[in-house]
């Protein structure tokens, strides 16, 4: 069974449920807001998430991750350093202007779940470290000693992440864009 849109319902209750912590959080998405957002059928979300909320957070969360590391090891593919954090925070900046500040990261919002949700924060985590060990891995190619390079990607991350916070709360993307002049003078 698929949806109008060909995903299967679960997919399509994953992404609903990403699109909806980017938005509200993981603790104010409730199944329910996820089965409506999804149009998947009400009874479908415990047949695809037995483990109820915690296991749909989980997968979504994972899901996110990978979104975004795919997204990183495109524009580090592409791009050297310096051009792939520019496209990266180009990329937020979109994300942030076209949802009215109202969306962030949704990897953000399961790292900073509550216990509920604890293999969702997990997997913030190792989303996190994903993203860092591409960031570094292309740095290191880029001329960067190892364990530099691992630390200028933690800073690109955590950095990224914070601004994107910032820049919700006060509705302006001109802190995360003045954190991406200063990585990007970090990079060269």
């Amino acid at each position: 069974m698929s949806t109008t849109s060909g995903r299967s319902p679960r997919e399509a209750m994953l992404d609903s449920a990403i699109a909806l912590f980017s938005a509200r959080g993981v603790a104010a998405t409730s199944l329910r807001d996820v089965v409506a957002h999804s149009g998947a059928p009400r009874g479908s979300i415990y047949h695809h998430f037995p483990g109820g909320k915690a296991e749909l957070a989980e997968d979504a969360t994972r899901r996110a991750g990978d979104l975004m590391a795919r997204l990183v090891a495109q524009v580090m593919g592409s791009a050297d350093p310096v051009g792939a954090v520019d496209a990266i925070i180009d990329h937020w900046s979109r994300v942030l202007l076209e949802g009215d500040f109202d969306t962030g990261c949704p990897v953000a919002a399961a790292a900073l779940s509550s216990d509920e949700t604890p293999a969702a924060r997990d997997a913030a985590g190792v989303a996190f470290g994903t993203w860092e060990q591409a960031l570094a891995e292309a740095l290191a190619d880029d001329g960067l000693p190892h364990d530099r390079a691992a630390d200028r990607a933690a800073l690109i991350v955590s950095a990224i992440e914070g601004a994107l916070l910032v820049s919700r709360a006060r509705r302006t993307d001109a802190p995360l864009r003045a954190v991406g002049r200063e990585l990007l003078r970090h990079l060269t």
